[in-house]
């Protein structure tokens, strides 16, 4: 196997960081939780500054998981001899004559090589907690509010932990693709048996890590996740009390996340045609999916009647609910058997 694929220094540098984003996410929890139950702000400069720094090194670390990424861009292809390069291209077309969504023959002069998103496995929540970050600190400027403020530092703190502890994607860069492409470089391999092993491999690179779609769908519903968090945060404190500023703030965010959610679920559509064919309609994730985009789409419907005496109380419960329905579409992949449940 390729030298750069030794975990060593990327999970080392990986882990010292997410460490320092931990470390630095509790002193900002504890600075969130004081200041939810307080009547006066406390240490508001401090924990300015700590959300700063955090959303910064969450940027850095996924710039290091960019190059990690690039690296196996560069240094990994799937690289065969001339004459079984030339029967497996006879297979590949002859399979691509009954197929709907052919397969590119194999070139000699560009052996493929997997483009590899930033957001599959364990990257994922990163993404999600970085875009959570991001929004958050914007949120932060925008409202002057300290309680509001805590809930959001208080969120991301846990967020912080929960990528620590148990999603962390430095601790063992991408296992399951490891995995996957560990035994091509076993060099006893027959010519038959490594033919068969990139059949294996190359429908997956074609229609899952190198799909256009993969770089447009995920990263546009975890964006979504980032903005659904932050309307909840808003429709907890509409339901204590009406705050016009705060319920403005929660509508910014859900419109935005509303659009990324419609948007990404459209462009998963060509995409689940592509690789799972017809049945793809019945994935339990995608069902559920819908099942969210109607209770966000209620919501924003809600607002067209934001005057009406206690609406906002609906509203901010449909706001909680939309966030429910996230958590449940999102453990949807881990406990109900279908399609995503094998990505």
């Amino acid at each position: 196997m390729p030298t750069f694929l030794d975990p060593t220094t990327f999970s080392l540098l990986g882990n010292y960081l997410l460490l320092t984003i931990l470390v630095l996410g509790g002193l900002l929890g504890i600075s969130g939780t004081v200041n939810l139950f307080r009547p006066a702000p406390v240490g508001e400069k401090i924990s300015s500054r700590l959300l700063i720094v955090i959303t910064s090194l969450l940027v850095v670390g996924f710039i290091w998981i960019c190059w990690f990424h690039y690296q196996i861009h560069t240094q990994l292809s799937l690289e065969l001899p001339q004459n079984l390069a030339v029967w497996l291209n006879r297979q590949l077309a002859a399979a691509n004559s009954n197929a709907s969504y052919a397969m590119p023959l194999y070139d000699l002069a560009h052996p493929p090589r997997y483009s590899i998103p930033v957001w599959i496995e364990n990257e994922k929540y990163y993404f999600w907690f970085m875009c959570y970050a991001i929004l958050g600190l914007s949120a932060h400027y925008r409202m002057r509010h300290h309680r509001f403020r805590g809930a959001v530092h208080l969120i991301l703190a846990i967020q912080t932990t929960i990528l620590y502890f148990f999603t962390n994607p430095f601790a063992a860069p991408l296992p399951k693709f490891m995995a996957e492409i560990s035994p091509w470089f076993n060099e006893n391999l027959s010519d038959m048996a490594r033919a068969g092993l990139f059949m294996k491999l190359y429908p997956k690179m074609i229609f899952y890590y190198n799909a256009h779609y993969m770089w447009l769908h995920p990263p546009m519903l975890f964006l979504s996740y980032a903005c659904i968090t932050l309307t909840f945060i808003t429709s907890l404190f509409m339901l204590v009390k009406r705050d016009l500023a705060i319920e403005n703030l929660g509508y910014d965010f859900a419109k935005l996340g509303f659009f990324m959610l419609t948007l990404g679920m459209l462009l998963g559509y060509p995409w689940a045609l592509q690789a799972w064919g017809p049945n793809w309609w019945w994935d339990p994730k995608i069902c559920s999916s819908i099942m969210m985009w109607a209770v966000f789409s209620t919501y924003l419907h809600t607002r067209l009647y934001a005057n009406k005496p206690a609406m906002w109380y609906f509203s901010s419960i449909l706001g909680i609910l939309c966030f429910a329905a996230m958590i449940f579409t999102f453990l949807a992949t881990f406990f109900f058997p279908g399609e995503h449940t094998f990505q």
